[in-house]
């Protein structure tokens, strides 16, 4: 594998193709293109470049360590848990502020307070605070659970931008590995992959 490595960062564009990547005794049994790229099934391996990667371009993986070659579209995972969190705390936000509205607790303490026939002045000044903390709670609730949603839908929104489709090759007891795709490429690779491993006669 290090020799793989070793041979992708030369100057000579040739020796990106999977062919000129083999050890000796390999051959390429597939390959799929793969954006600017390529995926290949040796006898030996599973080989991928990607120029485009920000990390490692090019990956080999042991034709036996190789669980299975599929294509997902997995976004930021913690964009779409924050965009659940601010939708829910706005939808409940928003259900507080109209239950309370609807209720007008602070109109009711007032027409209580005011139906004795002397209150106590005191009294008076409490329940006026209360109703104008009960209003004030209201507001902020309303207000604050449509942020919550606005950002919510907002968060949603650049989850679904990040959602970008790969080519994923599973490993036994290691992470999977990730190739940015085009999705027609991803799905063709995938399918190609998939059917050169399941052929053991080309090995």
């Amino acid at each position: 594998m290090d020799d793989g490595d070793d041979a992708v960062t030369g100057t000579d564009s040739g020796s990106y193709a999977p062919e000129n990547l083999c050890y000796a005794g390999e051959r390429v049994v597939e390959r799929a293109p793969l954006g600017g790229g390529w995926a290949a099934v040796t006898t030996h391996r599973v080989l991928a470049y990607d120029p485009s990667a920000n990390g490692r371009r090019f990956e080999a993986i042991d034709r036996p360590n190789v669980r299975a070659v599929s294509v997902d579209a997995e976004g930021d995972q913690q964009l779409l848990g924050w965009a659940l969190r601010a939708g829910v705390y706005g939808l409940v936000g928003v259900g507080g502020g109209v239950v309370l509205r609807a209720m007008n607790l602070g109109e009711t303490l007032a027409v209580g307070a005011s139906a004795g026939s002397a209150p106590i002045g005191g009294v008076l000044a409490v329940v006026d605070a209360l109703a104008a903390a009960l209003a004030l709670l209201t507001t902020l609730l309303l207000v604050g659970g449509v942020a919550l949603c606005v950002g919510g839908v907002a968060l949603g929104w650049r989850y679904l931008r990040t959602r970008q489709p790969a080519l994923v090759v599973e490993r036994f007891g290691e992470s999977d590995v990730r190739f940015g795709a085009p999705r027609a490429d991803g799905r063709h690779a995938a399918q190609t992959l998939a059917a050169a491993l399941d052929d053991r006669g080309g090995q």
